[in-house]
C-alpha cells in the first residue's frame, strides 16, 4: 500500500495523531489543564468501559465531567480514529509492543468466527455493523475494522460500516443515558455508577464466553 498509495498511507497514519494533538492543545488553551485532564480521563474510561462510559454522563452541568452527548461524541471520535488507522495500517500496528498482541488476538478471533459461520460472508455488512454496535470488549470499532477486512470488504466500505455502526451504537447508549437521567436522577451516585459497573462486568463476561465459543 505504501508503494501504490503513499500519500493516502501517510495521511491516514499521521492526521489522526496531529488532529488529536491539535484538539488537546486547543482545549488546553481555551479551558486550561482541567479540561485536558477530563478529556484524558474520558478516553481512558472509554478504553476500559467502551460505550458504557456514555451512561455515566453528568446529568447536570459539566463541573465534574462530560454530559452523555459529549461522551458519545468523544467515543465516536475515538472509534473514527481507530477505524481509519486499522483499515489502512493494521499490518504495521501488529509490530507495536502490547498493542500488536491484542490486535493479533482480535484477528485470530475474527478468523475463527468466520470459519465457524460461513454464512457471514453472505451478509458481510450486517455482520460487521452488528459487531461494531455490540458493547463488549471484543467488539467495537477495533474488532469491526479487522473483521471487515477479514470478510473481504474494501477499506472504504469497512470504514463506512464501522463509522455507521459507531453512530448507531453511540445513539443507543445515549438513549439509555437519557432514560437513566429521567428515572435515576435522584438516586445516590453509588447506585447509578454501581449499575454501570455491573453492566461493564457483564460485557466482560459475555466477551469471555464469545472468545471461548470462537476457540472451540
Amino acid at each position: 500500500m505504501w508503494h501504490r498509495h503513499r500519500w493516502a498511507a501517510i495521511a491516514t497514519l499521521t492526521l489522526p495523531v496531529w488532529l488529536s494533538a491539535l484538539l488537546l492543545s486547543t482545549a488546553g488553551l481555551i479551558a486550561g489543564k482541567t479540561l485536558v485532564s477530563k478529556l484524558v480521563l474520558a478516553v481512558v474510561a472509554s478504553g476500559v468501559a467502551g460505550r458504557f462510559v456514555i451512561l455515566g454522563g453528568d446529568a447536570g452541568g459539566q463541573t465534574n465531567g462530560f454530559s452523555a452527548l459529549q461522551l458519545a461524541l468523544i467515543v465516536f471520535y475515538l472509534d473514527a480514529i481507530w477505524a481509519v488507522v486499522l483499515t489502512w495500517h493494521a499490518g504495521v500496528l501488529f509490530h507495536v509492543p502490547w498493542l500488536g498482541v491484542r490486535l493479533k488476538t482480535a484477528v485470530q478471533e475474527g478468523s475463527e468466527l468466520v470459519k465457524a459461520n460461513r454464512w457471514m460472508r453472505n451478509i458481510t455488512v450486517i455482520v460487521v455493523l452488528c459487531f461494531v454496535m455490540l458493547p463488549i470488549s471484543s467488539t467495537g470499532s477495533i474488532g469491526g475494522s479487522l473483521l471487515g477486512r477479514l470478510l473481504g470488504l474494501s477499506r472504504r466500505a469497512t470504514l463506512n460500516v464501522v463509522l455507521f455502526g459507531s453512530v448507531l451504537g453511540g445513539a443507543a447508549m445515549y438513549a439509555g443515558a437519557e432514560v437513566l437521567k429521567k428515572y435515576a436522577s435522584d438516586a445516590h451516585p453509588l447506585i447509578r455508577y454501581g449499575g454501570i459497573a455491573i453492566l461493564v462486568l457483564m460485557s466482560f463476561v459475555l466477551s469471555r464466553r464469545y472468545r471461548r465459543s470462537t476457540s472451540t
